[in-house]
């Protein structure tokens, strides 16, 4: 019963050579499920190829030549809808979610029988990637750019900023914005104007063997009292200036990376609270600075599987993919100070590319059909996300799941990138690692906050 994925046509793919030229060649989906993206040759610019004769100094022009007649430019589809799904997104390696995202693909092209859809799988960044393909495509061919992509929030604000993608207050359903987890929304707007319609989440917390405490530990009189083995990533990886679990409780603390006036700095009563716990902590031998050699959630799921650790920190997508390992565990929030939950945000979003109407219509059509409550539900609990939608959480067959993370969500921070990557969050990483490494609490504050003066 399932159909194969349209393939893009050959005037899609002429156009499509023009920014190829300049930003490398885009990864394509094949139509049929199971089949690996495959990436279209690079065709060489008019630039690469006289540098080329140049520098062999042996190809000629011909004595006479055929003046060149321009191809016609070709003509789209009206009734095309072009998606273009980021890699990072499908689910490759994961038959069950893989046929329930074709299934619902191919259920939008039985139903919309009029409608051509044509789905292309592209990396989110890098060569080829959704956002530098954007940039190329758009000024000079803009036949060969989506009409409705998925992004990350960073790179969503950034498409907003070079006015890439179209504002979507007034082309979005009302009744899916209703239905929108508290504080999805805000994940799609930049200074109140919605660029992004949230499609999957993804949150932070931790998981503790029930076999070892017979309550979450919340606060951090908790941890220091009951002294577990507790492991999350307190060093840094690429794109992370600071480990999520101490930008957390520092926030949770009443700290802020920014001051009035928008300018990074540290509040030094959160600082304090925050390095103090852990001075206490390495003191107990709970925490040492092999805790730094940590900077992805799944690295040291195996010790907590094996006994090694019985309390660690992840996300979401962490924790459905291996929650079968470990199924006698208990949900948490991360410990804070005085216990109150905090968690941050992120996630993907929809947005529009097309400024065409009947595009934006047929996108508008395309976009209800996968934000159905039922479809939205399948999908995010086959791939191991959160879906945006409240009512898509409550269909969930893991229903403890679902009360915990739709409890949570409503203490979620939504952390801009450029606060989470400046000086005060490097400073807020360096206190930590001090702390870790025997220096004392005040002393690591005062050497972090001389820092930013």
């Amino acid at each position: 019963m399932r159909q194969r994925m349209a393939a893009a046509s050959v005037g899609m793919l002429l156009v499509a050579a023009v920014s190829a030229c300049a930003s490398g060649a885009p990864v394509s989906i094949e139509s049929s499920r199971g089949m690996e993206p495959t990436i279209a040759a690079e065709t060489p610019s008019p630039e690469t190829l006289i540098a080329s004769r140049n520098a062999e100094g042996a190809l000629r022009e011909p004595a006479r030549q055929a003046p060149l007649t321009p191809s016609p430019q070709p003509t789209r589809d009206p009734l095309r809808i072009q998606l273009w799904w980021p890699d990072e997104l499908y689910p490759k390696n994961d038959p069950e979610a893989e046929r329930v995202l074709l299934d619902q693909f191919d259920g939008f092209r039985r139903t919309y029988a009029t409608y051509n859809l044509d789905v292309r799988r592209k990396r989110a960044s890098g060569l080829g990637g959704i956002l530098p393909t954007l940039r190329t495509a758009l000024p000079v061919a803009p036949r060969a750019a989506p009409d409705l992509t998925l992004m990350r929030r960073s790179d969503m604000i950034a498409a907003a900023t070079e006015g890439l993608i179209v504002p979507l207050e007034e082309w979005l359903p009302a009744d899916i914005l209703t239905g929108l987890a508290p504080g999805a929304r805000a994940l799609g707007e930049i200074d109140g104007v919605l660029y992004g319609l949230p499609y999957v989440l993804n949150i932070y917390h931790v998981v503790y063997r029930l076999s070892v405490f017979d309550a979450p530990l919340l606060t951090f009189d908790d941890v220091l009292e009951r002294q577990p083995e507790y492991l999350f990533p307190a060093g840094t990886g690429a794109g992370t200036l600071v480990g999520w679990t101490v930008l957390l409780q520092y926030l949770a603390a009443g700290g802020s990376l920014v001051d009035v006036a928008g300018n990074p700095a540290l509040n030094r009563d959160a600082l304090l609270t925050v390095l103090e716990y852990y001075e206490q902590a390495v003191a107990l031998d709970i925490f040492d600075p092999a805790l730094l050699d940590y900077a992805q959630f799944d690295v040291y799921w195996d010790a907590f599987e094996a006994g090694e650790a019985n309390m660690i920190m992840v996300d979401t997508a962490t924790y459905l993919k291996r929650r079968e390992d470990v199924p006698n565990a208990g949900l948490a929030p991360i410990p804070t100070h005085d216990g109150s939950p905090l968690t941050a945000l992120d996630g993907w979003m929809w947005v529009l590319t097309t400024q065409d109407p009947d595009h934006q219509r047929q996108a508008r059509a395309f976009l209800s059909w996968m934000m159905r409550i039922n479809q939205h539900s399948d999908f995010t609990e086959t791939v191991g996300l959160l879906p945006s939608q409240v009512g898509a959480l409550r269909l969930w067959d893991d229903v403890e799941y679902a009360l915990f993370a739709q409890d949570l969500l409503a203490a979620a921070v939504i952390i801009p990138a450029a606060q989470r990557n400046n000086s005060a969050a490097v400073a807020l990483q360096t206190g930590l690692v001090a702390v870790l490494n025997g220096t004392p609490a005040r002393q690591a504050a005062d050497q972090v906050l001389a820092s930013l003066e």
